[in-house]
């Protein structure tokens, strides 16, 4: 396993992470703490040293078994968590990193994030005063931003330093490529990218004929919708060569592209399971040849070539169109 250095900061992460987001119990069909816990500490006893989750996650459950899972673990590991969009006041992001920690069961959290930039108007200087003050007061470590613009972030550094991002981004997702990674890049700010395996489609593990239970959000998510999902499953089935070539999966190769593109720290996956822990590890560790990069550059532009912008990769809702 491959570390790299988070932006600026002294911490050196993983470059395949672990993402607690189907641990908060409640998206995709849910997920068994305990299957939960034993994927998490398989992960970090295979190296894996950065951990990701939210206050968000089912309403907290995700950090309560994150918690859990670090029990005499946690000097392993960085932890990263998020304060919501609802949190974005002042005293709000404060009580929001207090109810963390004591979720988490730490007395620091080594990367904290502002999950979305506020909805409601509440200037960026308020919140990031926030969290400079909880960064001073050594209850987190390293500000991160999540889910924010190029000129949301320049925004946020007038008001102070932050050094990781966290964006979506794979290979049939790439609109971070235009200006986020570049401005990165120049200002020395780590990207810890979510979704590389695109919700999936990228495991191979679909077909056209896949339908998701209700209450899976993946089937109002725009790389899913009738026209386009089956152009994603050509991509999926493209890579089932290159991963041969390898004697990985096709899932361990759409992880390590992403971690092979410049200015990517760490790419975060997620696990129900110690057997979905193991694969995932297996994704870092060794590189893609420079051939077969330029391979699945190719195969990747004849979905992203023709895909819109959209607000979010979790809406069908276009951007600006």
């Amino acid at each position: 396993m491959e570390y790299r250095r988070l932006g600026k900061s002294d911490i050196k992460i993983s470059e395949v992470s672990l993402g607690c987001w189907v641990t908060g119990g409640t998206y995709w069909g849910g997920a068994d703490d305990n299957e939960s816990i034993t994927a998490i500490q398989t992960m970090v006893d295979l190296g894996v040293n950065f951990i990701d989750t939210a206050e968000v996650y089912g309403n907290g459950h995700s950090e309560k078994v994150v918690g859990k899972a670090l029990e005499g673990r946690r000097d392993k590991v960085y932890l990263s968590s998020k304060v919501w969009r609802s949190n974005m006041r002042y005293n709000d992001v404060k009580k929001a990193c207090e109810g963390s920690l004591k979720r988490l069961k730490t007395d620091c959290i080594d990367v904290y994030f502002i999950h979305y930039p506020s909805n409601e108007g509440i200037p960026i200087e308020e919140t990031m005063g926030a969290m400079l003050e909880l960064q001073q007061e050594g209850k987190i470590r390293v500000i991160g931003l999540s889910n924010f613009s190029k000129e949301e972030m320049e925004e946020a550094m007038k008001v102070g330093r932050f050094d990781v991002i966290q964006p979506c981004y794979s290979l049939l997702w790439r609109f971070i490529e235009k200006d986020i990674i570049p401005y990165c890049i120049d200002n020395e700010v780590g990207i810890v990218n979510y979704s590389p395996l695109a919700q999936g489609i990228l495991t191979g593990k679909f077909t056209p004929n896949t339908r998701f239970k209700e209450g899976d959000g993946r089937a109002r998510a725009p790389l899913f919708q009738p026209g386009r999902f089956e152009k994603c499953l050509e991509v999926a089935e493209e890579l089932k060569p290159i991963a041969e070539k390898y004697g990985k999966t096709q899932g361990q190769v759409a992880i390590n592209w992403t971690t092979s593109q410049p200015g990517i720290t760490s790419a975060i996956v997620g696990a129900r399971n110690a057997v979905q822990a193991r694969e995932n590890v297996g994704a870092g560790g060794w590189r893609l040849e420079a051939e077969d990069l330029k391979n699945m550059e190719q195969i990747s532009r004849r979905v992203t070539d023709d895909l819109p912008e959209f607000e979010t990769f979790f809406t069908t809702r276009l951007k600006n169109k």
